[in-house]
């Protein structure tokens, strides 16, 4: 049989063994790593922080200097691009701000203006007419007084029914307040263009003349349409 203190000296011994310390020396250089270990781990985090940190300065220093996008100050600005005017609409064309083309619609571009050495309007597809072919519309109450954009002999001038010689006739004269003759009403008909009128007839074209005339007996049959040339000059 064995002896048990045989088994008990086996374990002290195995103890023994295991729980024996290094020697001083060991011991040092194991501390010595370790130290050198958490010195450059420590760094290393130190240089992560600096550089993060240094980033962020650097940005909110661009951002507070220069906010947005810029380029180098020597750089000129852009240039400013001017806006482009749109050709006016209805309420400033019927306003008598503008001034305008009446344009006959189907008769390739025909439009209401003055010959030279007559008075009389008519519908024509002449272009050195120059200022007999620019009008104003100006209203007055729910009727508009149709004035030449550019008077004559320093005197404005108005288009005016004649009751002359049937159908009659539309001519220049010179502006009279007074003259209800002078003074037209203006609608816009279902295809957007516009209908004159003035007393009790709507004014035409008449066919083979081309003459603006005020008493034709049949219903409408020439309408017009206001093209704008820009505004009315001071």
């Amino acid at each position: 049989m064995a002896d048990p203190r045989d088994d008990l000296t086996a374990i002290v011994d195995g103890v023994r063994r295991v729980t024996t310390l290094p020697g001083a020396q060991t011991l040092r250089d194991r501390s010595d790593r370790r130290r050198r270990r958490r010195a450059a781990v420590s760094a290393a985090g130190l240089a992560v922080v600096a550089v993060a940190a240094g980033t962020t300065l650097m940005q909110v220093r661009a951002d507070v200097e220069t906010p947005g996008v810029a380029g180098p100050a020597s750089q000129d600005p852009p240039s400013v691009v001017p806006s482009v005017t749109s050709a006016a609409g209805p309420q400033e064309i019927l306003g008598g701000k503008r001034q305008v083309e009446i344009a006959v619609p189907g008769m390739a571009g025909a439009t209401l203006a003055i010959g030279r050495g007559t008075d009389q309007v008519k519908a024509t597809t002449e272009r050195g007419v120059g200022d007999g072919a620019l009008w104003v519309l100006r209203p007055e109450g729910n009727r508009y007084r149709i004035t030449l954009a550019a008077p004559s002999g320093g005197s404005a001038v108005c288009m005016t029914v004649v009751h002359d010689t049937a159908p009659g006739s539309v001519r220049g004269r010179v502006c009279d307040p007074a003259a209800a003759t002078q003074l037209f009403r203006i609608d816009q008909v279902a295809d957007g263009s516009y209908s004159i009128f003035q007393g009790k007839r709507y004014v035409q074209v008449v066919d083979g003349t081309n003459a603006l005339v005020p008493d034709l007996p049949e219903g409408l049959t020439t309408t017009y349409e206001f093209e704008d040339r820009g505004p009315v000059p001071r």
